[in-house]
């Protein structure tokens, strides 16, 4: 069967994934749907490990193709791999991800029964993880079903036709940009669908605080973009109210030093700290009604005091080291958005 017939084009961004893509891509091999219907594109940002030399391994099990698209955004990563696409349908997919076998399956008879929509899943953390993951991320697969607000672009599904219609990613965010894409997704009119038969399981997945920290604060990079060129954007005003409430927490446990020092009165220094664990408390709580989950309520309540300071770091540009692969963009976003389309078609 020609390139040209596939249903369907899974695409991978990589850089420098070597301990994790060959799993990745042995997941693939292992598709129910047959091999002549899939492609796998692999798009590398520049590693400098052994990721290709891995992925050639696989070049005669798999419909591979490799391209690279060194020194950008992972939006630009994944848009180049659309632009080589000639499936039907787009599976976006993290190289750090393990599919289960149905997988592609699976996503093709929701997408050909059901008509254009982004169809994805919530990613399953590792067996093996510890308290951090299992706190935050929880049931979140079996939680999160039917129509959300977005699904992670680790496991993506979106019809080429309708792929091109929206101008792809955003190219210019940093990270967010299945949350922004989706945004727009559902203003055009196309439901976004989490299904948890979809979900794989994400090697990735943080482990300690100081991951949680500087993954949440990368990820408020891209909130923050948005509201500086998109502030209607009414998605993302859940995150922004409660990074609000987290500044003025810690704004008000700086100004209460010299205020407790020029009075004397040493109880003002516990007030930004209270209003900052309460909201924690009232977001864990909130949280475990819904999963049904108290025994977590104090790690959740911690890790949203963590996830409330890195969002509000990045909502002021402080801190924190940027990627290498999030480095780049040189090309107007109208520019891109209209490649997206152009050469995909």
């Amino acid at each position: 069967m020609s390139r040209e017939a596939r249903l369907v084009s899974v695409i991978i961004p990589a850089l420098n994934e070597e301990k994790v893509i060959g799993k990745c891509l042995e997941a693939l091999v292992r598709q129910q749907l047959p091999r002549d219907l899939f492609e796998v594109i692999v798009v590398d940002n520049g590693s400098v490990d052994e990721t290709l030399k891995v992925v050639r391994r696989f070049d005669d099990r798999l419909n591979l193709t490799i391209r690279t698209q060194p020194r950008c955004h992972i939006s630009e990563v994944r848009n180049a791999g659309a632009r080589e696409a000639q499936g039907k349908f787009l599976a976006f997919l993290d190289a750090d991800c393990i599919a289960p076998s149905n997988w592609l399956q699976s996503a093709v008879s929701m997408l050909q029964s059901a008509g254009d929509m982004v169809l994805g899943s919530f990613c399953s953390i590792p067996e093996n993880s510890g308290w951090v993951p299992r706190a935050w991320y929880g049931d979140m697969v079996k939680e999160r079903r039917g129509p959300v607000s977005y699904v992670p672009s680790a496991t993506f599904f979106i019809s080429s036709k309708a792929f091109r219609s929206l101008g792809g990613f955003d190219a210019d965010l940093e990270t967010s940009e299945d949350f922004e894409l989706c945004q727009r997704a559902k203003a055009a009119g196309y439901p976004v669908i989490a299904h948890s038969g979809l979900s794989t399981v994400h090697l990735g997945t943080v482990q300690t605080l100081s991951a949680f920290w500087q993954k949440e604060r990368w990820h408020g990079n891209g909130v923050r973009s948005v509201l500086l060129r998109r502030s209607s954007q009414r998605g993302f005003m859940s995150t922004v109210l409660l990074t609000i409430y987290s500044l003025l927490s810690m704004t008000l446990t700086v100004l209460a030093i010299p205020a407790a020092i020029a009075t004397g009165r040493v109880a003002l220094l516990a007030v930004g700290p209270i209003l900052l664990a309460g909201g924690a408390a009232l977001m864990a709580a909130r949280a475990a009604i819904r999963r049904r989950r108290w025994k977590y309520f104090f790690p959740h309540a911690a890790l949203y005091v963590v996830y409330g300071t890195a969002r509000t770091f990045a909502l002021l540009g402080l801190g924190g080291k940027t990627d290498r692969r999030l480095e780049g963009s040189a090309q107007p976003l109208s520019d891109r958005r209209a490649n997206v389309g152009r050469e995909a078609a």
